[in-house]
């Protein structure tokens, strides 16, 4: 009887010490908790920076030097270069080439990937608004604001609109775009 009662002792110890380390576990390190601290990351990035929001697209001429347009939650756009407006606007299965450098969003940034023909010989190549594992969902939406040939912006992308390795590690990147419109 003694031995019975130390083992369910010893029982309901383990059992009660693996669900509080489950509890914490999970508490502290869930999507949830990811996303927030994300979100976090990002509007430490922004104001750091002193970037600002701005809900509504402007003219070309009247984009001002820190102006972010907000894409969605959490993913903001800034157009650096319109690129050649004699040109067609960019439509839905055009052929990009894009080169691009990949940046954290870290208070000291580390700069990822680059676009110099070292780096990359070839620009990535994808169709415009055709899912494929060679543009994340972020790049689609910069490409929309970006329209012609030639342009070049920035992107804060949050991980749910990044590459499947972004969105699983939650973690959101920048990136500097550049692209070339080829027709078919």
């Amino acid at each position: 009887m003694k031995y019975i009662r130390m083992f369910v002792l010893i029982g309901a110890s383990v059992m009660l010490t693996a669900s509080m380390m489950m509890f914490t576990s999970c508490r502290g390190n869930s999507y949830s908790n990811q996303l927030k601290s994300e979100k976090k990351q990002i509007d430490a990035y922004m104001k750091l920076h002193k970037l600002n929001i701005i809900h509504e697209e402007p003219d070309y001429d009247k984009w001002g030097e820190k102006d972010y347009l907000q894409l969605s939650d959490y993913c903001y756009f800034h157009l650096t270069v319109m690129g050649d407006t004699t040109t067609e606007t960019v439509e839905t299965k055009d052929k990009i080439n894009l080169r691009y450098k990949k940046f954290t969003l870290t208070a000291n940034s580390d700069t990822l990937s680059y676009w110099n023909t070292n780096e990359l010989p070839e620009p990535i190549e994808f169709q415009y608004n055709v899912s494929s594992a060679a543009a994340c969902t972020g790049w689609h939406r910069a490409i929309e604001k970006m329209k012609y040939t030639g342009s070049e912006g920035i992107l804060i992308c949050p991980s749910k609109l990044g590459f499947q390795n972004d969105a699983s590690t939650v973690t959101p990147y920048g990136y500097i775009l550049k692209i070339q419109i080829k027709r078919f």
